[in-house]
């Protein structure tokens, strides 16, 4: 087409195109409004999304498939692909600027996004116009008339009730925890230039990328407005899976599948953190959804499958578990072909969605491999997570954590179900007494493996996987099985068995087959459902059914409300006391490790104002996890090395309570003072000690009036953290070389902050370097800062060890790199007023590093690089 200004405008005005065109331009002038509005974060946040994946992903589908007569879409379907498509491209967007040098600005980010939209637009617009009228098609009918509306009403509305107020309620509750932090404190880093961090994560830069998008047009992040995106994608994944299952097999187990999700606690957990798992689930999902509307109706093939790649490569950009997808996928691609599409046409059909998929995996795996990091990565997933002595029996494991997640009951139904449809599957295939001989052992099998999970250990290794593997290859291979059916049994079996009996320690990773599992329990119950309709009337069954769906959801949904969306009940933390009556659990105390999305709060936001503010004033020590420390003190004050205050706090699991009591006593054993202590909800929760000779006042400080303050003042993306820095805080700049003849070292002192120059007897100093190597540092050094009165060599006070509080070695640095490096020298209480030279340098085995000016001129083995003047108090 020739692009002239007369065919374009005469394309925006295309009957088609038109109705789309105003809508998407108003919506993003809007968004842009929003992003600069004086309003909640979330709502900025949310404007953000809108603007960064949604209206490019409405668009993306439209230019694709949308308003295609030869294959229609309907709103729900479209809707869910613009998720989809709007996720991916995010995340690839958002991947492509973290290449660029220096750090991610908003303009960028504005520049990037109001680009993508433009090229979008001209390419709906300037898309060749159909000739054919709009169609019905019989192989993928609309499904609305295909049930009663107000049956259609009251699922989707029961749905959205159920899964919406176990997802957003409270989601502001809960502070970050662990495995959250981490992931936001790459996405600072990414967002300040940091050119490593998305290469040293060890897992898929997806959940760093999709909230940085947020991050860098806002200019804040907390806890609502970076957990929303994951939590719109998991609902998000719960419609599709409603989709794809009543597309499948009818409504009732659509709607079945999407329910058991929406109430189990893994999901309810995943879409309450800052993590990976919802990204993976929803696109997984709409991967498949899509391989089925090709297997029905096999048209717009390259275009429909560029999308699922699309899909499919965010998905294991997000983890490399994506990939799971590929079970259901190759089968139905195989059916595909098995249909009727030749091997001709489907191979012409997917070149360029092998070649987009590929490009969106290689954008980042392939600088990922060729990365120093990679081999760590390989080794951490290769022998602490997969293993290499499979295979294993981790049902024991498996039990009690889902269990925990999500009910006794909720499993053993989910197991029971699971029998009856292999019951079914092997009735249907078998002549019956070889039928009822397989039940008998199919539920044989099941009680031995739970109650004595060594029945199939045989020269010391556990070989239960087969009896799983056998159970389950009946209904993979069964002759009477319709397509539909077999996918969902493929998907869950061989999912579970990889998970359960081929990974070292799957912990929650299982969520990885439970999505298939859902869509199997959910084939199982309607056909349960069609059978009781047959057996007592349509309108008998929709009682029963009704009334027995309702009776599970508030078995199952009670508990989750309880675990999850009450947060301030913090359930887990108080099991022993608050753990709702009525569900039997087969442990006397819940496991206590890798467990995610259980709310606890113990007062981060108050620590961080209060070393703003200057009331806390040096190093700390945490008994806990320090990403969490790092992000609500912004990352300054961690050290142990160092440290004056020890912040004791309490923990989710219940299991260790008296570990972390004992932690408690032993700090006030070692010396310490309390300094003051958090409350929550006027319950103490964060103790702060602080080692002082004085005798201390305890002070009480409410965490609720420091939490808006960090959310407006602190919460930005731009801070620094020992170790690696894209943003040095440079005060006085400097270029002094550190050069080891023997090792042909050359480190740079390139600049230093100081604080506390003009002090007092028992004061302190606070000092950060910044170091640069020109080339690699084979053996590690030590720096040492020393306040002496070079008169008489007399010492007021002294700090050493490895850089960044023994935490970054010299021989890990990388050329190029700026290193921040802290210390916290304290003063003598007793030190003579005078004027006294700050004394640096580096030390190794053989002795003191030589230092040398930028020009040569050699200064000996420590340098003096500014004063300290001490005064009488």
């Amino acid at each position: 087409m020739n692009l002239s200004r007369i065919d374009l405008a005469q394309s925006l005005r295309r009957p088609q195109f038109a109705p789309l065109l105003l809508p998407v331009l108003a919506t993003a002038l809007v968004a842009h409004a929003l992003i600069f509005a004086p309003l909640p974060l979330s709502w900025r946040a949310g404007a953000a999304l809108i603007l960064t994946g949604l209206l490019p992903g409405l668009l993306l589908v439209e230019w694709l498939v949308g308003s295609r007569a030869e294959a229609p879409l309907d709103a729900w379907e479209r809707t869910l692909y613009s998720v989809g498509a709007g996720t991916s491209i995010l995340v690839v967007g958002m991947l492509l600027l973290s290449y660029l040098p220096g750090p991610i600005v908003r303009w960028q980010t504005f520049a990037l996004f109001d680009t993508i939209l433009l090229v979008l637009i001209l390419g709906v617009a300037l898309r060749p116009t159909s000739s054919e009228s709009a169609t019905t098609l019989d192989e993928w009918p609309p499904l609305w008339p295909t049930v009663p509306r107000g049956w259609l009403l009251a699922a989707i509305i029961s749905l959205l009730l159920v899964a919406g107020f176990l997802r957003f309620y409270s989601l502001d509750y809960s502070e970050f925890q662990g495995d959250e932090t981490r992931v936001l404190l790459r996405t600072a880093e990414a967002i300040q230039g940091l050119e490593d961090t998305l290469m040293i994560h060890k897992k898929g830069p997806a959940e760093i990328l999709l909230p940085s998008s947020i991050y860098s047009l806002v200019d804040r992040l907390n806890e609502v407005s970076a957990r929303l995106p994951f939590t719109l994608l998991n609902m998000a994944g719960l419609l599709a899976i409603f989709l794809l299952g009543w597309r499948m097999f009818g409504a009732v187990a659509g709607w079945s599948a999407a329910m058991i999700l929406a109430l189990d606690g893994y999901f309810v957990g995943f879409a309450r953190i800052v993590q990976y798992q919802s990204m993976v689930f929803c696109l997984v999902v709409l991967t498949v959804l899509i391989l089925y509307r090709l297997v029905r109706t096999p048209r717009l093939l390259p275009n429909y499958l560029t999308l699922a790649a699309i899909f499919l490569g965010t998905a294991i950009l997000s983890h490399y578990e994506g990939a799971l997808a590929a079970i259901p996928g190759a089968f139905l691609l195989f059916m595909l072909w098995r249909r009727g599409t030749s091997l001709a046409r489907l191979g012409r059909a997917m070149i360029a969605p092998l070649l987009i998929g590929a490009a969106i995996l290689a954008s980042f795996y392939v600088p990922f491999v060729l990365h120093p990091s990679f081999a760590t990565t390989y080794d951490y997933i290769a022998g602490s997570r997969i293993g290499s002595t499979f295979p294993y029996n981790n049902l024991e494991d498996f039990w009690i954590r889902t269990t925990l997640y999500s009910t006794t009951y909720y499993l053993v139904l989910m197991i029971g179900v699971t029998v009856l449809g292999l019951a079914r599957v092997y009735w249907r295939n078998l002549p019956r007494p070889l039928a009822w001989a397989a039940i008998v052992l199919l539920v044989g099998g099941l009680v031995m493996s739970f109650i004595r999970p060594s029945w199939l250990v045989i020269g010391g290794t556990d070989h239960t996987w087969l009896f799983f593997a056998l159970a389950l290859a009946g209904a993979w291979f069964a002759p009477r099985l319709t397509p539909e059916e077999r996918t969902a049994w493929l998907w869950f079996g061989i999912a579970a068995i990889f998970m359960l009996f081929f990974t070292l320690l799957p912990n929650t990773h299982v969520y990885g087959f439970i999505i298939g599992w859902a869509l199997a329990v959910g084939m199982v119950i309607g056909a349960g459902y069609q059978a009781l309709a047959r057996a007592i009337s349509l309108p008998r069954a929709r009682l029963v059914g009704g009334a027995l769906a309702a009776l599970l959801i508030l078995l199952f949904g009670n508990y989750a409300a309880w675990y999850f969306t009450l947060g301030d009940l913090e359930v887990l933390r108080n099991w022993r006391t608050l753990r709702p009556p009525g569900y039997w659990v087969s442990y006397e105390m819940p496991i206590g490790r890798s467990i995610f999305g259980f709310p606890l709060t113990n007062g981060w936001k108050a620590v961080g104002v209060l070393y703003a503010d200057g009331v806390l004033d040096a190093p700390f020590e945490v008994h806990g996890k320090e990403p969490v420390a790092d992000w609500y003190t912004r990352g300054q004050v961690y050290c142990p090395r160092d440290h004056v205050y020890y912040l004791w706090h309490d923990a989710v699991e219940p299991g260790d309570q008296s570990y972390h009591r004992g932690v408690r006593q032993q700090i006030e054993k070692d010396g310490y003072q309390l300094f003051g202590e958090i409350t929550v909800n006027d319950q103490p929760r964060l103790a702060i000690y602080k080692m002082s000779d004085a005798p201390l006042t305890p002070q009480l400080f409410a965490a609720e009036e420091y939490a808006p303050r960090f959310d407006a003042e602190l919460s930005g993306p731009i801070f620094e953290m020992d170790g690696p820095t894209a943003v040095p805080q440079i005060q006085k700049p400097v270029d002094f070389r550190f050069g080891d003849p023997v090792h042909g070292n050359s480190i740079r002192l390139i600049g230093y902050t100081l604080e506390g120059q003009d002090n007092v007897p028992g004061g302190a100093v606070h000092l950060t370097l910044y170091w640069q190597t020109d080339a690699p540092v084979e053996p590690a050094y030590n720096v040492f800062a020393q306040v002496v009165d070079r008169s008489d060599d007399y010492k007021a006070g002294q700090a050493d060890g490895e850089p960044a509080c023994n935490n970054y070695a010299t021989y890990a640095w990388q050329p190029g790199e700026t290193i921040a490096d802290r210390y916290y020298i304290p003063l003598a209480a007793d030190a003579r007023p005078g004027t006294y030279t700050l004394l640096i340098g580096m030390m190794g085995k053989e002795g003191n590093l030589e230092i040398s000016t930028a020009d040569g001129t050699l200064l000996g083995g420590a340098i003096g690089i500014d004063e300290v003047r001490i005064a009488q108090p």
